[in-house]
């Protein structure tokens, strides 16, 4: 775990000398979707994970692997230049030790607004809200069976030929108290005019328990601009805490009209 963070914390620092980019997995930024115009995305991402836990009936460790796939498709409209809304419909795929299910999850209204463009110092600064409704079928494991609200705190800067974001959020899950604290920062850069690589890292936290018991995750991802409408992005994620998914791969496609 130490090698990775290593590397993470040597490859933030190498993009540092290098320019801006808007690829990312978990991170978002303070851009929204220009007024009158839609943002159309189609997401995949992949998830493996793999345990080993104790059986107390054969009185061993067993290897227990699970794997997941998200598909979800993400509509966007410009209200004004600086605002927009959305809503994600998600579709997910399960294979874990409880067998196979797919179907419908939790369908997310969503809202951005950008409060100030960045100065010479201050960064461009936006709020995102969502609501992750309870549309999927919690008996199938296909929804939480509650609704989560979510407020994030975007912040923006561009210094020199650098992009930097920074997120600071939280969700609020009902009728229960265990909410959760996230945060990520990611460092950009362009590799050729299209072309785009970013760096990130993303964490989550109850505010209990030791760094294993909590999500962190660092990542990297490219993006390439295939003309003014369409663009494509590829990620990969690693776990870095116990807690984590071991890797995760994903891919989107955005349309802009």
């Amino acid at each position: 775990m130490k090698r990775i963070i290593i590397f993470l914390c040597a490859v933030l620092l190498n993009l540092g000398i290098l320019s801006a980019a808007q690829a990312a997995l978990f991170i978002d930024d303070t851009y929204t979707t220009d007024k009158g115009h839609i943002s159309l995305e189609f997401c995949l991402d992949y998830y493996r994970d793999v345990e080993k836990e104790f059986d107390t009936e054969i009185g061993e460790d067993v290897t227990k692997a699970s794997k997941e796939l998200d598909a979800s498709a993400y509509l966007s409209y410009g209200l004004a230049n600086n605002w927009d809304v959305g809503i994600t419909l998600p579709y997910q795929f399960l294979d874990d030790s409880e067998g196979k299910v797919n179907g419908f999850s939790d369908m997310v209204i969503e809202s951005k607004y950008r409060f100030w463009e960045e100065e010479k110092i201050l960064p461009s600064y936006a709020i995102y809200l969502d609501l992750k409704t309870d549309s999927g079928d919690e008996g199938k494991r296909l929804g939480t069976g509650k609704k989560e609200y979510c407020i994030n705190n975007i912040f923006t800067k561009n210094i020199k030929d650098n992009v930097y974001d920074l997120n600071l959020g939280y969700i609020f899950i009902e009728g229960r108290s265990d909410d959760v604290f996230f945060y990520s920062f990611d460092i950009a850069r362009d590799l050729t005019e299209n072309l785009n690589l970013c760096a990130e890292v993303y964490g989550e936290t109850v505010f209990r328990g030791d760094f294993d018991e909590n999500v962190f995750i660092g990542a990297l991802s490219l993006s390439y601009q295939i003309n003014k409408i369409l663009s494509v992005e590829l990620g990969y994620g690693a776990g870095i805490s116990k807690a984590s998914p071991n890797y995760q791969i994903s891919q989107k496609l955005t349309f802009s009209f």
